[in-house]
């Protein structure tokens, strides 16, 4: 039997500086299945940042992390030098979540609360052949620096379980413009092996749990679920996809982003998505024609998205369109810098 000193003295796992973490394939199949907010991604990276050593310890000889001898621990005997009935402490520094203080306090609260929920997680109960509702985390409290929760030890073994586990960024969850990102790439990068997968469109959607009425057609989940997905991990991450359909079905390919070459490669940022989007809403509310829409162009190839809707958002006069709009923009810039 496993009797750690180590497990025995810390009291609480803490985040560690990473670049990646693991997530074990039970795990995945959470992440995927249900919906969290990019808030609540934050704090389960972090959480996975915490315990990556002790997910070593369940990892075989022959894994990337190049551990040495056969380490094989069983739960039971691993976790028998808890003395806290059953639960391990977790103490986060608020600086790790919320590095440029841009949340809101009450909205990182919300999410805490929100994970304690006890129907927050699904795992299999194998004393009735089915599945049983459980809290992500157990009473969260935190004060102007740190959080601190609990978390069961059965959670934590569906976060130790590495008979399969999957490489993920830890910074991903700070840079997605979307939640669904990280939902798609752990979904997605199970077909890595395959260079990618055939799919029907209902049938991803039922993937995701998305009503089939939510997105009102192929196209618009086209530009409101795969493009931002793209944009972010072309932007991002080090594996990005490709999609085309065809008689009812998605066809994805894979690729590494900092690898690939090839000519049939489209990489697609972030900005450039963004500027699409901002210039197709102000043709439409600001009546722009094609001269207008180069103008507008050229000045966000310039400024960069961010620095140039920063600058004009609700500074122009909404009555103000056409040829007038522009000049309007420049004045409003010249009157800037």
């Amino acid at each position: 039997m496993l009797k750690s000193k180590n497990i025995q003295e810390r009291k609480y796992f803490t985040p560690r500086p990473r670049k990646k973490v693991l997530v074990s394939n039970d795990f995945r199949e959470v992440l995927v299945s249900q919906e969290t907010s990019i808030i609540e991604q934050r704090v389960i990276t972090i959480i996975l940042s915490c315990i990556k050593e002790e997910q070593s310890l369940f990892i075989s000889v022959k894994s990337p992390l190049n551990i040495n001898g056969p380490i094989q621990f069983n739960f039971d005997d691993y976790f028998e030098g808890w003395a806290n009935q059953g639960t391990v402490n977790f103490e986060i520094p608020l600086k790790f979540l919320n590095p440029k203080r841009i949340m809101k306090n009450m909205t990182i609260k919300s999410a805490l609360v929100n994970m304690a929920n006890i129907n927050w997680l699904q795992l299999k109960d194998s004393s009735i052949n089915g599945y049983q509702t459980v809290p992500f985390i157990l009473k969260p409290q935190w004060n102007k620096n740190n959080l601190y929760f609990k978390m069961d030890k059965t959670v934590l073994k569906h976060l130790l379980n590495m008979s399969h586990y999957f490489p993920l960024k830890k910074d991903l969850a700070y840079q997605v413009s979307s939640s669904n990102t990280l939902r798609f790439l752990m979904w997605i990068m199970k077909f890595k092996k395959f260079g990618g997968l055939s799919m029907e469109y209902s049938q991803i959607l039922k993937q995701f749990s998305i009503n089939k009425d939510k997105y009102e057609g192929r196209s618009r989940f086209e530009r409101d679920f795969l493009q931002s997905i793209k944009a972010d991990l072309d932007s991002f991450n080090d594996l990005s996809f490709n999609y085309a359909y065809h008689d009812g079905k998605y066809t994805f390919s894979i690729y590494n982003t900092s690898k690939s070459t090839s000519n049939n490669v489209n990489f697609v940022s972030l900005n450039d998505l963004q500027v699409e989007r901002s210039i197709k809403y102000l043709k439409r509310k600001r009546t722009l024609n094609d001269a207008n829409v180069r103008t507008l162009r050229k000045l966000f190839d310039i400024k960069g998205y961010k620095e140039l809707s920063t600058r004009l958002k609700n500074k122009i006069d909404s009555k103000l369109n056409s040829d007038n709009y522009i000049k309007a923009v420049f004045n409003l810039l010249e009157k800037q810098s």
